[in-house]
């Protein structure tokens, strides 16, 4: 059974790995433990079947024990019969051959829930190796030789080996199972991020085209040519940079940077707006999931600035311990009739965020959201 319980703490321990964001690359050795899955199960048969070889041994082949002491020093000799040592040989290869019979064919009968048919299989296979074993007898010793307790044990030998390959079988399905249903996980995931990403990537390009409509209505189109340049910047890290797991937090900051630029081509420096962003030096060498912080930024730009009336937008990115934190602090202003940002688009963004959040970080951030007065603020905490 050791080999058993061997199987299901590799099986746990991939598992395990593959959830918190296991990377193969950066292991070798460990991913090269891990593909070793299928030697270290034979392995571990050959020990089982060795030492089950070595208590039948034990069982049926010694014929004679003799213990002799001279001078008070106790010696032991133990007589073999080589024949019931070619017996006992034999047995085990038809209780090999019956328990990988049940393991790897009679197990497609589980698979089809034929349960009926796996346990008329089952009986007829055991009682034909039974059937052999026992004739294996009337070959070494005569017909006429029988022995109540070696049938007994033998009994209980097929019980033992049937009962334990049944076992095998049942584990061997599970770890099926569990890695069909790890890998449709993965895959569920994988997708339902592709199409956050999706979802958040076009919302972004169309705030940005408002954002040059607004420019081209107000200035004559005079600065239009500038916020198409940082637009192509930008568009050029959405293609690119997001196809990453992670990136540098410097290529983030820059981007933020670039988008904080495109919208205040819309303002005019007499307008009371108040944007701020400060980056801790020290969190420019750090890695994160591409375009985590955007939807913050994008969102206290939308809800938090007006050209009317006094409004802010204060960012800041620091660190603090092995915590990467984002504050996004801003104003919030009261949207006009001809704003085309309804309540309901304001929830998809943050719950975009949540989701992806939940995906890339689990139990690895902490997002706190507080509105009080006229002030809305953002703070995300993540453990790099």
């Amino acid at each position: 059974m050791v080999f058993l319980h061997c199987f299901v703490f590799l099986y746990h321990l991939k598992a395990r790995l593959s959830h918190i964001g296991f990377n193969r690359k950066a292991f070798p050795f460990l991913n090269l433990f891990l593909n070793m899955k299928k030697i270290i199960s034979i392995g571990l048969n050959i020990v089982f079947w060795t030492i089950c070889a070595c208590v039948i041994f034990m069982i049926f082949s010694p014929v004679n024990r003799e213990v002799e002491i001279v001078d008070g020093i106790e010696t032991v000799t133990i007589e073999y019969d080589t024949m019931a040592i070619y017996g006992s040989s034999i047995g085990i290869l038809i209780k090999m051959i019956l328990y990988y019979f049940n393991v790897c064919f009679l197990s497609r009968f589980i698979d089809q829930k034929a349960f009926g048919k796996y346990i008329i299989f089952l009986l007829l296979s055991t009682s034909v190796a039974f059937l052999v074993d026992y004739l294996k007898f009337g070959f070494i010793y005569g017909f006429n030789f029988f022995m109540f307790e070696t049938f007994l044990v033998n009994i209980w030998l097929y019980i033992f080996f049937v009962g334990t390959s049944f076992v095998h079988l049942m584990v061997l399905r599970w770890q099926k199972e569990e890695a069909l249903k790890q890998r449709l996980k993965e895959d569920r995931l994988a997708a339902e991020l592709k199409l956050l990403k999706s979802q958040i990537n076009p919302h972004f390009l169309f705030n940005a085209l408002n954002n040059m409509l607004s420019i081209a209505e107000k200035h004559q189109q005079t600065e239009v040519s500038s916020s198409i340049a940082q637009l192509s910047e930008m568009l050029r890290f959405l293609l690119y940079a997001t196809g990453d797991d992670l990136i540098s937090v410097e290529k983030e900051v820059h981007f933020i940077e670039s988008y904080i630029q495109l919208n205040r081509l819309r303002f005019d420096e007499k307008d009371p707006i108040d944007i701020r962003f400060t980056v801790d030096p020290t969190v420019l060498d750090k890695t994160i999931a591409p375009t985590v912080f955007i939807p913050l930024v994008e969102n206290a730009f939308k809800h938090g600035i007006s050209i009317y009336e006094p409004s802010f937008i204060h960012i800041s990115l620091h660190l603090e311990a092995s915590e990467l934190i984002f504050e996004c602090r801003n104003s919030i202003v009261a949207k006009s009739k001809n704003d085309t940002f309804t309540k309901e688009d304001s929830g998809v963004g943050l719950q975009n965020v949540k989701r992806r959040l939940a995906i890339l970080y689990p139990n690895k951030h902490s997002l706190t959201i507080k509105e009080e007065q006229n002030t809305y603020e953002v703070i995300l905490k993540l453990n790099t």
